[in-house]
């Protein structure tokens, strides 16, 4: 399990969701737990860190508490998901064919989006899917959210994968390109 320097409840990260609104930016606190999550997205304490292979993991309300994740089932193949730590910008792209938009076709196995059951919790393995205890094949981003709508019934999932090397905020203040991407 990866090492936290985070104590719950800190802020732990800004995610950025450009086909959400170019002005879409979350405060993601550390923990999962009712306190965290009615403040906004949560950082699963157990998943990787952003950048680490791995997967980095947040679940944040879908309905109430702010809805961050209301609109994730918007998200195509291809879109950028920016996490911005305190010195490093971190672009996932959600996994699926981005030329025919199937969500399904990733060359990885991986589905870009699922509906599972609340049990279901290998969705955030280090490889998303994967055994609970087995090596990350890469370095992934979960998000997770209730689903439908006005429900607990199910849990709407994006899972994302790293598009390259962190980049250094003293390097690109303002941030990526990916953040004006829709």
């Amino acid at each position: 399990m990866p090492v936290h320097e985070s104590k719950l409840g800190d802020a732990f990260a800004v995610l950025h969701i450009p086909r959400l609104g170019l002005d879409y930016e979350r405060v993601v606190l550390e923990g999962t737990q009712e306190k965290q999550l009615s403040q906004g997205p949560g950082h699963y304490t157990d998943t990787a860190m952003p950048g680490e292979q791995g997967n980095v993991s947040f679940a944040g309300h879908r309905v109430g508490k702010g809805s961050p994740f209301l609109e994730l089932d918007l998200l195509v193949p291809g879109d950028p998901i920016v996490v911005e730590t305190a010195d490093s910008w971190f672009v996932y792209r959600m996994l699926g064919n981005v030329a025919t938009g199937d969500i399904a076709a990733d060359p990885s196995g991986i589905p870009g989006r699922q509906i599972v059951r609340p049990e279901d919790v290998e969705v955030i393995s280090p490889t998303p899917n994967g055994a609970e205890d087995a090596a990350p094949t890469g370095a992934y981003l979960t998000l997770t959210t209730c689903h439908p709508r006005y429900s607990a019934e199910q849990r709407l999932i994006i899972h994302a994968s790293l598009d390259g090397a962190a980049i250094s905020k003293a390097d690109m203040p303002n941030g990526p390109a990916a953040l004006s991407e829709r």
